[in-house]
């Protein structure tokens, strides 16, 4: 959300109301609490900073700290900040006094615009939460998903087969439209709401655009009015996929949970509504990110020489045949691709609330009711942890390692054990009971997609120019609550590639 300078004026009406707690609030700071970063704009400050710069702000204040979790204090409270792997991997330990579905339960009404009714009863009701993981996780395991993974990658081939040769198109919107549209189809079945009236797509990515905007919940109807009408519709969708049936066809995730909901008395609106909240967990990361994977690979004609020598020696099982467990398994620079991507695109925070007093390490004391995040923009961007080109692509930095290794002063990568990264410093999918379930479909479907389009196209430059305006310049102004969009449409011609023209293509699993 782009802060105005009428709400900046609105919020300076408070800040000598809020000027003596802010003060009062530095007193009462505990000698082990990690050291403490205070804006000169007391109470507010912090948050003033973030709605302008988003990311951006922490990053650039955790430099005037060398401490490896700082506090920042804001409206009488506080956030701490980790950025450091080690103690991350601590935080992520403490499960029993630092809790992340105390955040999701209080995040998700906010997000999909839920009834109080239905707040509460995500709020109150422990074994709802409990229950609900046990539904989710295991079809989404690496081991479950194959009947999920068949429809999806069949999907891909007939999008591929189906694509004009010459067609021009704005990649991001295509990539992204087609990868909410096959996901949909994998979860919710034919009859799934995008499929029965494909503009509420365009909805959903109105709604996906502005949703931290949405979220904040301050006059929606100005400052997140496409969002709030394009939630509004999808829900309409979904009200309409119930009454009609649609759910017998969908999946056994999508049914159990449906019945899970009616279990603890959600009403079929409000199932809905929490329904929006799912389907951008399974469209929003993964599509964006596959159209950042193709933008990397295609503006760099080398590489893309080399990944599709890759795929074509590793993972064409027969003529246009492309299997999946073979890019998984046998493809190491295009994953590592995959991987460095989202190291760049997305900068993702986990964050725990913390309900009990806690000691980090015997060093840090985290205080009951704060919050603490481990900020991945800043991990992700330490070169300490991944060496001095750290904030350039590497094509090859996850190539020995899954986990990343750190490169030398040219930028070259080895599989030494001592240059191997920290597993906790990728926050790609967040980290211990964050850990994104959806992990093993999202690669599926990034590098099976970007795998048949680099073996099916060329990507030309659009008519009447001369070339392809690679790296759009990306919004990293905005707090991402998904991977980072780019702030201009990238437009190229889709090409069949040059004797490959009648090839027919087929994703397997």
């Amino acid at each position: 959300m782009v802060i105005t300078t009428t709400i900046v004026g609105a919020l300076a009406l408070a800040v000598a109301i809020g000027a003596f707690l802010s003060i009062a609030s530095r007193a009462k700071v505990d000698a082990r609490e990690p050291p403490a970063i205070y804006s000169p704009i007391p109470f507010f400050g912090h948050i003033i900073g973030m709605l302008r710069e988003g990311p951006l702000y922490i990053a650039r204040i955790s430099a005037q700290s060398s401490a490896p979790i700082f506090a920042m204090p804001m409206l009488g409270g506080k956030s701490y900040v980790c950025k450091n792997p080690q103690y991350a991997a601590l935080i992520q330990r403490a499960t029993s006094t630092l809790d992340f579905d105390g955040i999701v339960v209080n995040m998700t009404p906010r997000m999909v615009g839920s009834h109080a009714k239905t707040s509460r009863i995500l709020v109150e009701s422990q074994e709802l939460m409990k229950r609900s993981h046990g539904i989710i996780n295991p079809p989404l395991s690496q081991q479950h998903m194959g009947s999920i993974a068949a429809i999806q990658l069949a999907h891909f081939g007939d999008f591929i087969n189906k694509i004009q040769n010459g067609h021009e198109v704005d990649l991001f919107r295509f990539i992204t439209r087609e990868v909410t549209a096959a996901t949909m189809r994998s979860f919710y079945g034919p009859r799934n709401p995008f499929a029965v009236d494909p503009s509420l797509i365009e909805a959903f990515w109105d709604w996906e655009w502005e949703i931290v905007a949405y979220m904040v919940g301050v006059m929606r109807s100005v400052f997140a009015r496409k969002a709030q009408a394009g939630l509004e519709r999808c829900v309409k969708g979904f009200e309409k996929y119930a009454a009609e049936d649609g759910y017998k066809d969908a999946s056994g995730l999508v049914q159990n949970r449906k019945a899970l909901h009616e279990d603890f008395g959600i009403s079929p609106h409000e199932h809905a509504r929490l329904e929006l909240g799912l389907c951008f967990g399974f469209n929003s990361n993964a599509s964006i990110t596959t159209f950042w994977v193709l933008n990397n690979i295609f503006s760099r004609p080398p590489l893309l020489a080399e990944v599709r020598a890759e795929i074509e020696r590793n993972a064409i099982v027969s003529p246009g045949t492309i299997a999946f467990t073979k890019l998984r398994d046998n493809c190491p620079l295009l994953n590592s691709i995959y991987k460095e991507t989202m190291r760049l695109a997305a900068p993702m925070t986990s964050a725990r609330m913390v309900h009990e007093d806690t000691l980090i390490a015997d060093t840090f004391l985290l205080r009951k009711g704060a919050v603490v995040q481990i900020a991945g923009g800043i991990l992700h961007q330490d070169a300490t942890i991944w060496g001095p080109d750290v904030s350039s692509f590497n094509a090859r930095r996850f190539e020995h390692n899954w986990t990343g290794s750190k490169t030398d002063k040219d930028g070259n990568v080895s599989n030494a054990k001592g240059d191997q990264v920290h597993a906790s410093a990728f926050r790609g999918f967040g980290g211990g009971a964050s850990l994104c379930p959806g992990r093993f479909i999202a690669q599926m479907e990034i590098i099976s997609l970007a795998a048949a389009v680099v073996c099916a196209f060329d990507l030309e430059a659009p008519q009447g120019k001369t070339t392809v305006e690679w790296d759009p310049p990306r919004d990293d102004k905005r707090f991402p609550f998904s991977v980072v969009k780019p702030l201009r449409e990238l437009n190229v011609q889709l090409k069949r590639r040059e004797g490959l023209e009648d090839v027919h293509w087929t994703l397997q699993a």
